[in-house]
């Protein structure tokens, strides 16, 4: 069966140390940190620290329909202070392939760069295609943006 998979890039340059980068990112409270406006996201079973072989179910509600959705994932990998990478559990989320990498990338001392490459198909095979062309890609660009903003703004003016 052949599944489309798709792929985006977000990259900011920010003024901060890629420590400080690692640690905003490096909890479980951060998903909601950077959640954009609108959007509910409940973690059901957050682990007490973040690492490889972690897994958590999160409960995410967002416009324009509000229902909620499970969504179970699981860290990959895990290498501090540079990338950690979480996946959807196959079948146990809202698309047919999810898969997230959070790269942190050292610059200069205070200078670093958030990069999130995210590869996906959407469900349902080509309703699901259409659905991204229509509304989820904007969707996610939208989001990540939000999310480069929040980040950049609470760490910059640290």
């Amino acid at each position: 069966m052949f599944r489309q998979m798709y792929t985006l890039i977000f990259s900011t340059e920010m003024s901060t140390s890629q420590e400080a980068l690692w640690r905003f990112h490096d909890s479980t409270d951060a998903l909601t940190r950077i959640t954009p406006p609108g959007t509910k996201v409940r973690l059901l079973d957050p682990p007490a620290q973040l690492f490889e072989g972690a897994v958590f179910t999160l409960i995410i509600s967002q416009p324009p329909i509000y229902l909620p959705l499970r969504w179970r994932c699981e860290f990959t990998h895990y290498e501090p202070p540079s990338r950690f990478v979480d996946r959807q559990v196959p079948q146990k989320g809202p698309f047919a392939l999810w898969e997230h990498e959070h790269r942190f990338e050292a610059l200069w001392p205070n200078q670093s760069r958030l990069v999130d490459t995210i590869t996906y198909t959407p469900p349902l095979g080509p309703l699901g295609r259409l659905a991204d062309a229509l509304f989820i890609r904007r969707q996610l660009i939208q989001m990540f943006a939000h999310r480069h903003r929040v980040t950049k703004e609470a760490l910059e003016t640290v």
